[in-house]
């Protein structure tokens, strides 16, 4: 028979110890394990380490302002034509499935792969160096001494910002602008 003495020692014997911690629950996305998908890949971390002594100079942004223009402007020329090739049967351009010739070759699905994953590359630079422009530690466009740079920055920002809404679009009439209103032969 077990004695309460003998229940209590051997409950403590077993539990003595034992700490109960709660933990982290983080939510993480699943990138993929796949070298293909190498631009889902990067995790950065949650918060940045800035020194509270670090000078910005506002006449820097201007730099990043023209990274974020180029970027959003590259990013709506490859979601353009990455639209228009999926919209591609392999059948109709390849009797292999691939494109290309001397060492330039590559699978049409693999092609596709790669323009989704520039796509993706592309608006993470962009979101990144959005969110670095618009930070509070900059304050450039307040903070500029010489009024023509200034109202330069603000520009360069406002453009980035209407390429942004519709990446694509702009793509599109930017080409249409460029080389005359081509239409589609489907």
């Amino acid at each position: 028979m077990i004695t309460p003495r003998r229940l209590v020692t051997a409950y403590l014997a077993k539990h003595q110890g034992r700490v109960k911690t709660a933990g982290e629950v983080r939510f993480i996305k699943d990138r993929g394990g796949d070298d293909k998908n190498w631009a889902f890949g990067q995790v950065g971390p949650e918060m940045r380490q800035i020194t509270p002594d670090y000078a910005y100079a506002p006449n820097h942004v201007k730099k990043l302002a023209k990274c974020l223009r180029a970027t959003t402007a590259a990013l709506g020329h490859a979601m353009s034509a990455y639209h228009d090739f999926a919209k591609i049967k392999s059948a109709q351009v390849s009797p292999d499935g691939s494109l290309g010739g001397k060492g330039y070759i590559q699978r049409i699905s693999d092609m596709r792969r790669a323009y989704m994953n520039v796509v993706e590359a592309l608006s993470a630079l962009s979101d990144t160096i959005y969110d670095e422009v618009q930070a509070p530690h900059w304050s450039a466009i307040s903070r500029q001494k010489d009024d023509e740079s200034k109202q330069e920055v603000t520009e360069i920002v406002q453009d980035a910002e209407q390429i942004r809404r519709d990446p694509e679009q702009w793509a599109e009439q930017s080409l249409d602008n460029q080389f005359g209103d081509a239409e589609d032969d489907d």
